[in-house]
């Protein structure tokens, strides 16, 4: 992860609308309203990761005592491709070495900082890139840091409200099919032989993967808290 422009803080305006089913549990709005008591929410500009002024959607984080959740929509992925949402926490965001906080803070302890799962799926014939995730208070099972050989690291999120967080999207290349495809979407490094991009992040639109075995993080949505 780059250190990025924080975007403007507005709902993209042909993205507004999502289906319900897609906002997951913790983020579809309760007959009672008694679910979001003390809940925050921000909604962001996504963008691609070379140029924050792309902007190609929106994502909104509600964060409550227990947990965040997101709501993600954006355009302009091949279609056909094995696409990942990662929450990236920031638990204590003024020991980073920039604003936002960037890539090497996550290997900082002093920044408790994790990146973490929070959904996969194949992107369909018109690009766009639906995902609705959750992550629980203390859950570090989904932790990108275990599986690339850091367990240490692995926190999970243990500051909801004051956490800064990145929502990422992470493409694993042209879907495959059976035990390939569900490593693809349920994990970082599924399918991946090639990383495109300094460090796996994608620096345009050349590192967006359309070639079996290429992955790269490609687009984000930042949420200060």
């Amino acid at each position: 992860m780059k250190s990025l422009t924080q975007p403007r803080q507005k709902m993209h305006p042909t993205l507004a609308r999502l289906p319900a089913a897609l906002l997951g549990l913790a983020i579809a709005l309760s007959a009672s309203g008694e679910a979001f008591a003390g809940s925050q929410s921000t909604t962001t500009d996504a963008f691609w990761l070379w140029n924050p002024a792309a902007i190609v959607g929106d994502a909104k984080l509600v964060r409550t005592e227990t947990g965040v959740s997101a709501r993600w929509s954006s355009l302009g992925l091949p279609k056909g491709s094995a696409v990942t949402l990662w929450f990236v926490v920031f638990n204590n965001p003024a020991e980073c070495a920039t604003t936002p906080c960037g890539a090497p803070d996550l290997f900082n302890p002093a920044v408790q900082g994790d990146f973490l799962l929070g959904g996969g799926h194949v992107i369909g014939a018109n690009g766009m890139a639906n995902f609705g995730g959750h992550l629980s208070l203390g859950d570090a099972s989904g932790s990108g840091h275990i599986e690339i050989g850091f367990p240490g690291l692995a926190v999970g999120l243990t500051n909801p409200y004051g956490a800064e967080v990145h929502l990422l999207l992470h493409s694993h290349g042209p879907a495959k099919t059976g035990q390939m495809l569900k490593s693809q979407i349920s994990s970082f490094l599924g399918g991946c032989t090639t990383f495109l991009g300094p460090d796996g992040f994608a620096a345009g639109p050349g590192d967006v993967p359309d070639e079996d075995g290429e992955c790269s993080t490609i687009q984000a949505s930042i949420h200060m808290p």
